[in-house]
């Protein structure tokens, strides 16, 4: 009995959605085509998925930097509602692949953030820090303030995770992800308050007038106009914040050089400090 032989392969290109539709199912299937117990779970280690990246010719720098991304996004993202079209996702987060390792990366970026977004850390894993700003008088007074017009715009986060993973031997990905739920329901609270300011406004015109639809204009007016400043004041909150996320990223990657005067002060310091 002779072997069945392959149809010749169709030339016809495929768009990359379809492309990414084609490799998903027949990762699918490949998975589930395997005797085993880790297949029937829809489970697979990373070492079996760098596997499965050499058969098809994808590098693994590649999938170990997809790992990682989808490690940094999981924390928050199962927190997550669904995106409002209106108002733009409380949740935001930015990241970058950089050179360093991922233990000296988030030593690093946990003393960021202490400085330049009063933040300090609540939870410790391996490879992810959960922060959340500092509660202390002076950190509040600070951060209210604000001397150095740093903004503070993460502080204003309920939560904030930053997370890394390595790429390879030099290279790590560093994410970060903030929650802006509670700064966003903060905002909305502006029409709320002057849709009420307006039904008092215009109960007066309800009853005392010979037009009692006159008394709906008051909370119907101010409702609107609240609902316009309190969404431009979150959008632009939201947008500072991502600012602050991508500079933080910056400092990171690229560390400022002290100034001489820093390096002077630092050095007559460490000459009258005794050694340690």
């Amino acid at each position: 009995m002779t072997n069945p032989v392959s149809p010749p392969p169709d030339d016809r290109a495929l768009n990359r959605a379809a492309l990414e539709r084609v490799l998903a199912r027949a990762m699918e299937l490949h998975v589930h085509g395997e005797d085993s117990d880790a297949a029937r779970s829809d489970q697979l280690s990373e070492s079996r998925v760098l596997d499965i990246a050499r058969e098809v010719g994808i590098s693994p720098e590649a999938v170990r930097q997809a790992i990682a991304e989808e490690r940094a996004r999981s924390p928050l993202a199962e927190a997550q509602r669904e995106s409002d079209a209106m108002l733009a996702d409380p949740t935001i987060s930015a990241a970058r692949v950089m050179t360093g390792s991922p233990a000296e990366l988030l030593g690093r970026l946990e003393a960021l953030l202490a400085r330049d977004e009063s933040l300090s850390v609540i939870r410790r894993y391996p490879d992810r820090i959960v922060l959340e700003p500092r509660r202390g008088l002076m950190d509040q007074l600070t951060r209210s303030m604000d001397f150095g017009g740093k903004g503070y715009y993460l502080s204003r986060a309920s939560e904030v995770v930053v997370s890394v993973g390595a790429v390879d031997a030099r290279r790590t990905h560093v994410a970060l992800a903030a929650d802006l739920r509670s700064a966003r329901s903060k905002q909305l609270a502006t029409p709320v308050w002057l849709a009420v300011i307006g039904v008092l406004a215009g109960a007066p015109l309800a009853v005392l007038t010979v037009y009692p639809w006159l008394g709906v204009l008051p909370p119907l007016l101010l409702g609107w106009l609240g609902w316009k400043l309190a969404r431009s004041a979150w959008r632009s909150l939201r947008r500072q914040a991502l600012v602050s996320m991508e500079r933080v990223l910056d400092k990171l990657e690229y560390p400022e050089k002290p100034s001489p005067a820093q390096q002077l002060i630092t050095g007559l310091a460490r000459s009258l400090l005794p050694p340690k």
